[in-house]
């Protein structure tokens, strides 16, 4: 019960300090240099999201179990994925610091070919101190964006935010795709096709919705909403998509909501199987992909039948068991989590005894609550600006 707390207060307070800490310095490179400022704050992400991972699995004991596919960190992707809990997305951060790693000689054979490309592929600096070149980023609720400091960052790190309202979400998502291809910037795009978590309401809903429309009632998914998610796939393919990862989560103990998370009731066995999709092999019309989309929901449903009956997947291309991954040493987990202990550190003592500090603060809630109100946040500004980049 008492880790619960420690946990959910250590996660949130990184957070805080790391925005008026690191964010806020680093916010005003915006209007002077654009592209350097989109690098320099994907990487504080990326650094963070080292921090969950030594949270919930060096200090909670949380394991990770990855099947199936690498994932490329250098590849323009959409990343689709079933909701189980309203937290899932803390989890996205621990399975793709596994998934990422580079697989051994016997698990994957590369041609020549493809050696040569990787060899060949430039990277800066940037892309050395996170390991990859493509940036996660979130398909997100629009109200998450107003939350203090977490929806701060998520507008700076430029998130996509939906409304349920399709006439404005065709807009947001026009301006995500315009302003990642303005910048030529590699990105992993995560996306939760139906739209929330799998609650008992929600579960019912989803057959109400499937009774009404002649399509099979789900137990372990819901039906997705398919729109958004083909005309995202359509509009990216023109921007340098290459693949799709279609990934299955499923917990020993789903802790459904935050509330469970607080009062202690974390998972200690998560398990992803992530299936590679190459664009080439996605059809083209935005009526064959919402049709793409819902049978691999069909596949999602068996598959996770089969894991909560004998606890394997299924592979739907194979229909065999995929193989477990070997895990990443949590080594570099756990010095970023060093590092954002000395970060708490920092902002604990600035916040007590410098005055300069606390106006800092204060100012800079003020702006944020100010800009979410008055321009919708940070993204929009940031669009603004990168149309007068000159790429």
């Amino acid at each position: 019960m008492a880790a619960g707390p420690l946990i959910c207060a250590a996660w949130y307070y990184t957070i805080v300090a790391g925005f008026f800490v690191l964010y806020c310095p680093v916010l005003y490179l915006m209007f002077f240099n654009h592209l350097l400022y989109r690098r320099v704050v994907d990487v504080l992400f990326a650094l963070w999201e080292l921090y969950p991972v030594a949270l919930f699995q060096y200090c909670c004991g949380t394991q990770l179990h990855h099947y199936g596919d690498y994932v490329d960190p250098d590849e323009t992707t959409i990343i689709v994925m079933n909701h189980r809990t309203r937290v899932d997305w803390n989890y996205v951060w621990i399975a793709l610091y596994h998934a990422t790693q580079p697989p051994y000689v016997e698990e994957t054979c590369f041609c020549k070919q493809k050696l040569d490309d990787i060899a060949k592929t430039e990277k800066t600096v940037f892309d050395r101190i996170v390991g990859g070149k493509s940036r996660i980023k979130f398909v997100l609720k629009d109200e998450i964006k107003m939350v203090p400091a977490l929806g701060w960052i998520m507008q700076l790190n430029y998130f996509l935010y939906v409304k349920r309202n399709w006439q404005e979400d065709q807009l947001n998502l026009s301006q995500f795709v315009d302003y990642y291809k303005r910048l030529r910037y590699q990105h992993r795009l995560v996306l939760f096709p139906e739209g929330t978590d799998l609650s008992e309401d929600n579960r019912r809903r989803s057959d109400k919705f499937a009774t009404a429309n002649n399509l099979p009632h789900f137990e372990y998914v819901l039906h997705p909403r398919t729109t958004g998610w083909a005309v995202l796939c359509s509009r990216l393919r023109g921007s340098g998509l290459v693949s799709v990862y279609d990934v299955t989560v499923a917990y020993d103990r789903p802790c459904q909501t935050e509330a469970d998370l607080f009062h202690g009731r974390i998972p200690k066995h998560v398990y992803f199987h992530f299936k590679r999709y190459a664009i080439e092999d996605l059809p083209y019309e935005e009526s064959r992909l919402r049709e793409w989309v819902k049978n691999r929901w069909c596949d999602k449903e068996d598959s996770l039948r089969r894991f909560h009956k004998d606890g394997l997947f299924i592979d739907p291309i194979t229909n065999k068991s995929p193989v477990e991954r070997l895990p990443r040493s949590l080594l570099v987990a756990k010095l970023g989590f060093i590092f954002w202990t000395v970060i708490d550190a920092f902002f604990t003592y600035a916040l007590c005894c410098s005055v300069v500090f606390q106006f800092w603060v204060l100012y800079h809630s003020l702006l944020f609550v100010l800009v979410t109100r008055y321009f919708g946040g940070f993204h929009n500004i940031q669009y603004k600006f990168s149309g007068k980049l000159n790429t």
